[in-house]
């Protein structure tokens, strides 16, 4: 076929006109069912999007191409083996588990999951990653907020940890070594001065967010930073605004961080020399990539959510300190 237009430009151009209206007709088609389905709330669509946003960047083919969640790293072969394999979880459309996984993804390739290897969490609660970083052989110190400062909605849905039993997922390490090799503490993230020193690897999921406010998320991400062993990586998410560069939430409780408050963050942790991987604000092409779960937040679809009166997505951080300092 392609030897046959090739010498027909004839046939050439009509076999791309016919082509271009048969994809101008599945689009359209595929416009009809999103209006049609307008009140499904798998096709709750944000109204505006944050003018800072790039789409079209990143590759739909690169896994962790943007540093926003999207829906082409979830269709990525890796993303999907390491669900499986270091999670013991099928693949979800939920932001929560592409945090996970991000942050796995970004620590393993620069070599920080290996046996010897030192790791500090903040504000664990219970998720599986502290029990997978131990199975790869590293020496764990989890913590989370004080019991008298926890949040009482995390404790009442279980996701505030307060002892090393609350960290262990017997599906994805043994207890034996678990126990030997991964120790709790509580921690006060906004004390700086009781962050612990010389840790190799550092990593939070969607938990700066809930210090203060921006000032107080920032602030946290650089000054952790400078507790970071030579050589250390430190990998966070936290929540970003799809919706404004301008306005935003930002309240003690909670904050959603915007373009801008990501840019000036990484001109403070460059200015302390640490290296910052490019941030890539391209929020996929895929229509899952477009809908917005509103409260209360039971979607199928988990890529973005609606949060006071902002459409908002995870986002990744990935920061290293030279071998120098």
């Amino acid at each position: 076929m392609k030897a046959f237009l090739k010498a027909n430009p004839l046939a050439k151009a009509i076999y791309a006109r016919i082509r271009q209206r048969v994809e101008n007709l599945v689009d359209e088609r595929i416009d009809q069912r999103i209006g049609n389905a307008s009140g499904n709330r798998i096709f709750r669509l944000s109204r505006t999007w944050a003018s800072g946003l790039q789409p079209g960047i990143a590759s739909p083919n690169a896994l962790f191409g943007s540093s926003l969640c999207r829906m082409e790293d979830m269709q990525h072969p890796i993303y999907q083996k390491i669900c499986r394999e270091a999670l013991g979880q099928e693949p979800l459309l939920h932001r929560k588990q592409w945090e996970f996984i991000y942050i796995i993804h970004k620590l393993s390739i620069r070599n920080c999951l290996q046996p010897g290897s030192r790791g500090l969490g903040f504000g664990v609660g219970t998720e599986p990653l502290a029990s997978y970083f131990v199975s790869k052989g590293c020496e764990i110190l989890a913590t989370d907020a004080p019991e008298e400062t926890a949040d009482e909605g995390w404790k009442q849905t279980a996701q505030h940890a307060k002892n090393v039993e609350n960290l262990l997922h017997r599906n994805i390490v043994n207890e034996e070594l678990f126990k030997k090799n991964c120790a709790f503490a509580p921690l006060d993230m906004n004390e700086y001065a009781k962050i612990p020193i010389g840790y190799d690897f550092h990593w939070s999921s969607c938990v700066i967010e809930h210090l203060g406010g921006i000032h107080k998320a920032t602030e946290f991400v650089i000054e952790s930073s400078k507790k970071l062993a030579p050589g250390g990586v430190a990998v966070h998410t936290t929540e970003f605004n799809l919706s404004s560069d301008l306005d935003t939430v930002d309240e003690p409780g909670t904050c959603i961080l915007r373009g801008s408050d990501i840019l000036q963050l990484i001109k403070s942790l460059q200015s302390l020399g640490l290296e910052v991987e490019p941030i890539i604000l391209d929020p996929g092409q895929h229509p899952y990539n477009f809908h917005i779960d509103a409260p209360p937040y039971q979607s199928t679809v988990h890529l973005r959510l609606e949060l006071e009166r902002f459409s908002a997505t995870s986002i990744g951080l990935v920061l290293q300190k030279p071998l120098n300092q």
